[in-house]
């Protein structure tokens, strides 16, 4: 049987949510979700950049990290989530290497 790692209870749903960036709105499934993060379909993963904003119908805009991508799947962080000190905002910040 495989060990559940997730930090937050998931919800299954099935709902029409919009995933924004830059002046694109594109239509997307979010299949399920928790406080900290969703599994979305029903988009093409590779178009999508790294963040974005994810409107879940009729729910207030989420600012998302992409954790994971499949084809047609993306896991996503809530990053509006976390406590916003100076310090943290560093943490989280993912750096290229040079």
């Amino acid at each position: 049987m495989r060990r559940e790692r997730r930090k937050n209870f998931r919800v299954e749903w099935n709902s029409p949510a919009t995933i924004y960036y830059g002046t694109l709105a594109r239509p997307c499934v979010v299949i399920n979700f928790s406080n900290g993060g969703a599994c979305i379909t029903a988009i093409r993963a590779a178009t999508v950049p790294n963040e974005f904003m994810l409107r879940i119908t009729p729910g207030r805009a989420h600012k998302c990290l992409v954790l994971w991508r499949s084809v047609n799947t993306l896991g996503v962080a809530f990053i509006d989530q976390f406590a916003s000190t100076k310090e943290d905002r560093a943490a989280r910040t993912v750096r290229e290497p040079a």
